[in-house]
């Protein structure tokens, strides 16, 4: 258990959200951006979702204070997506319009719940442009959405996806979701004026490089906080965009598990970056 906590640390910032902000401190003092994500999902419970709001907006103040260069992420059934949409919908507009000048990022969870996600994210897009969601390019409807999303000036991270889905819906080698990836990214490069590549891929990396030499695009790469952290240092010195995804909370054990069993190269990942390989 010892050796799972000190495994889980590696890309968990604590349990407080004082440690997110530490661990978002020491990421800027590097020439890296920040995105602090509040733990948990799949709540039942209104008055749970109406404290995981309040904790959202929390974080939201504490960036301001710190003058943090981080934006914030949300998981929509955290905030009661699977309780009522209206409910979910109301708590996100509270957050993204309280957020100002602060980014926040929607996650995108798994199948069940995309198309509310998208729609949600579209809705509160209308009215505040400080919003951006991730889609998961293992979804074979991906492409869709991000034409979708993407006609609508609307922001997109692009990610692997890391929910087990079946394989009607889903892509399920590694290779063809990263030839998915590989293909929407470069939709994005034509037709999108700022995105993010969020992935730890090198192959994907050098590709999205590459591209920009002649696209020129904003664009900015987002990885996990704790892995591939020489990759980071390059790409800051390289002058791109990097930022940490820096998660915190109680609930940091299922949130652990989870990664390494949805993607079991997390695992080569974290023993890279605790023992410097």
């Amino acid at each position: 258990m010892s050796f799972f906590i000190r495994f889980a640390r590696q890309w968990i910032a604590g349990e407080t959200l004082d440690d997110a902000i530490i661990t978002a401190k020491k990421a800027n003092n590097r020439g890296i951006g920040a995105i602090i994500n509040f733990l948990g999902e799949h709540v039942k419970d209104r008055e749970e979702a109406e404290k995981n709001k309040i904790e959202n907006l929390e974080i939201l103040r504490a960036i301001k204070d710190a003058k943090l260069n981080s934006s914030l992420s949300i998981k929509l059934t955290q905030l009661g997506l699977g309780i009522d949409k209206n409910l979910c919908l109301s708590h996100v507009e509270t957050i993204v319009s309280a957020a100002n000048d602060i980014f926040v990022w929607i996650d995108m969870e798994n199948s069940p719940y995309t198309e509310d996600t998208i729609d949600i994210y579209l809705t509160v897009f209308k009215k505040y442009k400080n919003a951006g969601i991730a889609i998961q390019t293992n979804l074979k409807r991906s492409e869709d959405d991000i034409r979708r999303i993407a006609s609508l000036g609307g922001i997109i991270r692009l990610v692997k996806g890391a929910y087990k889905e079946n394989s009607q819906i889903a892509y399920s080698s590694r290779a063809d979701v990263t030839i998915n990836f590989s293909k929407l990214m470069g939709f994005l490069f034509y037709r999108s004026p700022f995105f993010a590549i969020a992935t730890h891929d090198d192959r994907l990396v050098n590709e999205a490089i590459e591209a920009n030499r002649s696209h020129k695009k904003k664009i900015e790469f987002q990885m996990l906080h704790g892995v591939r952290e020489e990759l980071k240092n390059k790409l800051v010195k390289k002058g791109f965009v990097v930022v940490d995804y820096i998660p915190y909370g109680k609930k940091w054990f299922p949130y652990s598990v989870r990664r390494i069993r949805e993607r079991k190269r997390n695992i080569l990942l974290i023993f890279r970056s605790i023992f410097d390989i």
